[in-house]
């Protein structure tokens, strides 16, 4: 009973929304009072995570874009679709040769000072993993990516980063890009 209250209140709350919660990234400094206004109590809200990057927004990976792991024995993925929100979010669903549906959501960090950039995604559903890879989108808005969950990591696969370039995730079971993924944007 205590659990269904619990997610009865989670439901309504995502639902009504939270009259506390930040309004978003918008320069409350010509308030002079910020005591009646139900945003925040600071004067700036810079702290408001915001991504300015050609990642956001929706992709889309399926047929010969799919990665030969996400294609292959263990998966066996058609289709992968993600979006990157510029409140640093994202939500992707896979679709497997069955039909059936998995849902990730979470959170990213990205830093594009890097070429590849390189990419941390904290998932939050439906389990807690940390993630780490990198991301290049060239000029005809073709997304390549390559991320391996690093948190837990009991095979201890290893990312690949911006030296060692994409195909360079490793691991039992892996063979030089096999973990490369393309997405189309949406």
């Amino acid at each position: 009973m205590t659990r269904s209250f619990t997610l009865l209140l989670l439901a309504l709350g995502a639902c009504t929304g939270d009259p506390y919660k930040d309004d978003g990234p918008t320069d409350d400094s010509t308030t002079t009072d910020d005591s009646t206004v139900t945003d925040d109590s600071t004067a700036d809200d810079s702290a408001d995570p915001v991504i300015d990057s050609k990642l956001v927004g929706s992709w889309l990976s399926e047929g010969e874009n799919l990665s030969p792991l996400f294609a292959g024995r263990f998966f066996k993925y058609v289709s992968v679709s993600a979006e990157f929100k510029a409140d640093a979010s994202y939500v992707v669903q896979a679709v497997d040769q069955a039909g059936s549906t998995y849902d990730f959501t979470g959170s990213f960090v990205i830093d594009e000072s890097t070429s590849p950039a390189t990419i941390v995604l904290t998932q939050a559903t439906p389990s807690v993993v940390t993630a780490e890879g990198i991301y290049a989108i060239d000029e005809a808005d073709l997304l390549t990516y390559e991320v391996v969950q690093t948190d837990p990591n009991p095979n201890g696969f290893v990312a690949p980063t911006p030296e060692t370039g994409f195909g360079s995730t490793s691991g039992p079971g892996l063979n030089p890009g096999d973990n490369v993924q393309k997405y189309v944007r949406q």
